[in-house]
């Protein structure tokens, strides 16, 4: 029979080797208790590390999408307050104008009805130029400066009251914003549609030819209506075609408002359908990193168990030596 001699390095290195590994569960045990957390470092599982860094990254995008689509809401639901007041305007002036075309309505009537158009023309004026967080909502891309101002005077025609836009052009106006994978949404108006404009405009640059005027909209109508009150007596004919006219802006701003109210359900249901997802990634998230605290509680006491049976047989084992015998 062959006997295999152990020598007394090769029994403590073992003994040592297997107090460290018991040492190092018994550690990596009290720091997945600690932490809460399954996995402290990729190597502990990688496919579950795989899974976690891939919930965090569609979370981080989901939290980006959020973000935008509260910027957006914010904006629009000052949108739609600034168009039902210009609604309100608009209806307001269309009530003055019936007054005017009124075969009974005298001159110092007229007169009043005149100021309190002027007033709208103003007020409308402010609701186009509207600030969110200090940005300017109606001029396009062009958020710095108020996109409706007076223009600055030429030598030829010129309009009492002119009002100009001077935002992005109505071919690139929206400012887009990323609500979810691949799905974007204007989160503005555009400015000149809704509101218009009315100025005297150098169409060809020489001021030596006339000027000529140039608008639409909103404030063309209101502009109009006022200038021709200034005229005694006001021509009622043109009255009431600018009265027909009115009737279709106050419809445009209607229809820009019905746009704005399917734009913010569309960012409700989709903030929805988001929250859905982010709860739903937490889960996996936490179903891959996280601990079982009570059967982490339970091996935490098994491996001190271990640990201390391992160092009072290890003391044993490693007591008998050379120097007993010296």
């Amino acid at each position: 029979m062959n006997y295999t001699r152990i020598s007394n390095s090769y029994l403590s290195e073992t003994v040592l080797q297997n107090l460290l590994s018991n040492r190092s569960k018994l550690v990596d045990l009290q720091e997945q208790i600690s932490s809460g957390k399954r996995i402290q470092k990729p190597s502990d599982d990688v496919v579950a590390s795989i899974s976690v860094l891939s919930a965090k990254n569609s979370l981080e995008k989901i939290d980006n999408f959020l973000k935008n689509i509260s910027t957006a809401e914010s904006e629009l639901n000052i949108t739609d307050s600034t168009l039902s007041s210009t609604v309100d305007s608009t209806i307001d002036a269309r009530s003055l104008i019936l007054q005017a075309i009124n075969d009974s309505t005298g001159p110092e009537q007229l007169s009043i009805i005149n100021d309190q158009i002027k007033q709208i023309i103003d007020n409308v004026k402010s609701l186009a130029n509207t600030q969110v967080s200090n940005k300017y909502i109606f001029g396009g891309f062009k958020t710095g400066a108020s996109p409706f101002e007076e223009p600055v005077p030429l030598s030829g025609l010129s309009v009492n009251g002119e009002i100009e836009y001077t935002g992005s052009p109505d071919t690139n106006y929206q400012r887009n914003v990323e609500i979810s994978d691949g799905v974007t949404i204007a989160m503005n108006m555009d400015g000149k549609k809704i509101f218009g404009e009315y100025y005297a405009s150098d169409w060809d640059s020489n001021p030596l030819t006339l000027d000529t005027l140039d608008g639409e909209g909103l404030l063309k109508t209101l502009i109009s209506v006022a200038n021709e009150l200034e005229n005694t007596p006001p021509d009622k004919n043109i009255l009431r075609q600018n009265l027909d006219s009115l009737d279709s802006n106050l419809s445009d701003i209607q229809n820009a408002q019905s746009q704005v109210g399917g734009v913010l359900s569309r960012l409700d249901l989709t903030r929805n359908i988001l929250e859905d997802n982010k709860i739903n990634l937490k889960q996996m998230k936490s179903n891959a990193e996280d601990i079982d605290i009570t059967k982490a509680i339970s091996d935490l006491q098994f491996q001190q168990t271990a640990l201390q049976a391992s160092l009072q047989v290890s003391a044993q084992i490693i007591q008998p030596s050379l120097l007993n015998y010296l």
